[in-house]
């Protein structure tokens, strides 16, 4: 009995000498856990704060752009003015030598005898008044056209999540297409200007002269068409930039509520 008694006391002392050891090991278990926990907490706080912080940076940036957008916008309208009222002196002189030009064929004109060459004379040079005004004044809508295009898309750049190195590109070319616009503006507002008037020296050359006359508006229109061409190319050549980089941007996606 004194044995069994021993025994019993022995065991019973063994189990109080680990169990403080069980409980310790659990106790390490929760405190490794909980650092675990905490620290998962703040690396998703942190890229929450980077993304927020992006987020910000490149509002930012858009702001930015938006402004220098605005401001290239208002450069380009007023040197194309600025430009026009310079061109002005240019095309009154222009039209003060056309001016005397004008009266000498007038004069020419009276000196012909047949009357229906003479006629016919007055009806070609007012076609040929008619068909360089026309020309020049579709060529000058479609050049504003133009010039309202290549705002609309500078506009467009705006509304994209994009790469500096692709919209530094875009940004090229609109400055390519303004310059193409800005150029071609001069070469029709002039061309608006000129006069046709045929140099009659006598009746007998009189058809070399028309001819002559018509074959210069011909050669002069062709060129302002030309300009208008190249206007025209440099925009779509930016339109196509922009379609593309839109393309490859990502649209953003809204979380249904």
């Amino acid at each position: 009995m004194k044995y069994r008694n021993l025994l019993l006391l022995v065991l019973s002392s063994g189990l109080l000498f680990f169990l403080p050891l069980s409980v310790r090991s659990e106790s390490d278990t929760t405190a490794v856990g909980q650092t675990q926990n905490i620290k998962q907490n703040t690396f998703k706080e942190t890229i929450l704060d980077n993304k927020a912080a992006v987020k910000e940076t490149l509002q930012i940036k858009k702001e930015e752009r938006v402004e220098v957008i605005k401001e290239k916008k208002e450069t380009f309208k007023e040197t194309l003015q600025m430009q026009k009222e310079e061109r002005k002196t240019k095309m009154e002189q222009m039209r003060e030598s056309y001016k005397e030009k004008r009266a000498e064929f007038k004069e020419k004109i009276e000196t012909i005898k047949d009357e229906r060459k003479k006629q016919l004379t007055e009806k070609i040079d007012n076609r040929m008044s008619t068909v360089n005004k026309n020309q020049t004044d579709r060529m000058l809508k479609a050049l504003e056209r133009l010039t309202e295009h290549v705002n609309k898309l500078e506009e467009r750049i705006i509304k994209t999540e994009e790469n500096a190195t692709e919209v530094s590109t875009i940004e090229k070319l609109i400055e390519t297409a303004k310059t193409a616009i800005s150029d071609a503006m001069a070469i029709v507002e002039e061309q608006a200007a000129k006069d046709y008037a045929f140099t009659i020296t006598d009746e007998a050359n009189l058809g070399q002269s028309v001819k002559a006359s018509y074959d210069v508006l011909s050669s002069d229109l062709k060129k302002a068409q030309e300009s208008l061409v190249k206007a025209k190319e440099a925009v779509v050549a930016v339109y196509k930039a922009v379609l593309s980089l839109e393309k490859i941007t990502p649209t953003p996606t809204v979380a249904t509520p």
